[in-house]
């Protein structure tokens, strides 16, 4: 049944009503990230792989279903990393030592497999781990979650012998807005998708040929998530991948390149937008997709910036250099993740899984072009 259904969420308010307080749990001297909220315990394990035709070296992480194990919490990053994004974002230094993780490393996975995949998309200039919050609650609510890192879009890609790249701008700096738009928009086609592809690929070999994940992965139920520019590569490969099913945008450009007249993505297939109040409110973001001839949830998040779809928020309200620490900015990030994270995994449940999702399903308002 099509659908396109508006939401303008105050979820504050809400969301006070009925999520526990976590601010006291989050002191300088560290926090555990928001407890995922499903069955299973949850394991990861990252990986590098290779894609020879390209020369083209892709690190991996993956969350999943897991067995009760006594193995090691994985580190929310690695240092090089933690020390890349403490400088980008002025944070204190060793400051991922202090945040606690839910998932564990190498942890046995789940019996009651295969498993709905879920590919996890991030933006410009950030790094996988800062959407470890949604990762763990999709991955104990039973979706094997794929996050790949894409240099030279990604912040650092630090590799297992100690290589790294970092982020290099793939548009010409000195060009008018419309001609850098077309250089993003091809970065995002031919390579960012690509990898997408790539990875499906090696999903695919995985399944038939690795000990560890060998018929645990359900590839014909494939979703994909993405925050920001990897909203955009959702989007495109939403469109693009026949293996994918359904799609999620987090705030990101509805354009390849960010410009409404290189090319709009058309998205036939079951979609959610989260947007922020004031990308919502501009044209050159988001408004295609109301009224769109597809299964189509646009959700406009009261309250939210641009990065509240991520860890961000909670992390700088905890370990900013420049500020004391803000238990209010806390329980705000911790609000529009837990939220963020809710939605998604309603919608990935109702069109991988057969699932329901009430919260999406509340119209509050339809809007027809």
């Amino acid at each position: 049944m099509s659908k396109a259904a508006f939401f303008a969420f105050s979820i504050f308010a809400l969301a006070l009503l009925t999520l526990p307080s976590q601010a006291s749990n989050a002191g300088q001297a560290g926090f555990d990230l928001p407890q995922p909220n499903g069955c299973h315990p949850v394991g990861t394990r990252t990986i590098v792989l290779r894609d020879p035709r390209r020369s083209r070296d892709l690190l991996v992480t993956m969350w999943y279903p897991a067995v009760e194990s006594t193995s090691a919490f994985a580190p929310y990053m690695d240092k090089k990393t933690a020390n890349a994004l403490a400088e980008e974002w002025k944070l204190q230094p060793d400051f991922q030592r202090l945040v606690r993780t839910h998932a564990r490393l190498l942890a046995p996975i789940a019996k009651g497999g295969p498993f709905p995949v879920v590919l996890l998309e991030h933006g410009s200039s950030v790094v996988p781990a800062i959407y470890t919050v949604l990762a763990e609650g999709l991955a104990s609510n039973g979706f094997i979650v794929v996050a790949t890192n894409h240099p030279p879009d990604s912040l650092i890609s630090v590799f297992p012998d100690g290589h790294e790249l970092k982020f290099t701008p793939y548009w010409p700096a000195e060009a008018d807005r419309r001609t850098q738009g077309v250089a993003i928009g091809k970065f995002a086609d031919e390579v960012l998708v690509a990898d997408v592809r790539f990875v499906l690929d090696q999903l695919q070999e995985m399944n038939s040929h690795d000990h560890f994940w060998h018929g645990q992965l359900d590839l014909s139920k494939i979703g994909i998530v993405g925050h920001s520019m990897g909203g955009t590569t959702a989007a495109l490969a939403t469109q693009e991948e026949p293996r994918i099913l359904a799609g999620v945008n987090l705030d990101g450009s509805t354009y390849p390149g960010m410009n409404a007249d290189v090319r709009p993505i058309p998205v036939h297939k079951p979609f959610l937008f989260l947007a922020t109040e004031e990308h919502a409110s501009g044209e050159s973001r988001a408004r295609e997709y109301v009224g769109s001839e597809s299964n189509t949830y646009y959700v406009v998040v009261t309250g939210a910036d641009h990065m509240s779809f991520t860890d961000a928020r909670l992390v700088s309200s905890r370990f900013t250099r420049d500020l004391k620490t803000d238990d209010s900015a806390f329980e705000r990030a911790l609000i529009t993740s837990t939220y963020t994270r809710s939605l998604v995994e309603e919608f990935l449940a109702k069109y991988l899984k057969a699932g329901v999702a009430p919260d999406l399903d509340m119209i509050v308002r339809v809007d027809k072009k």
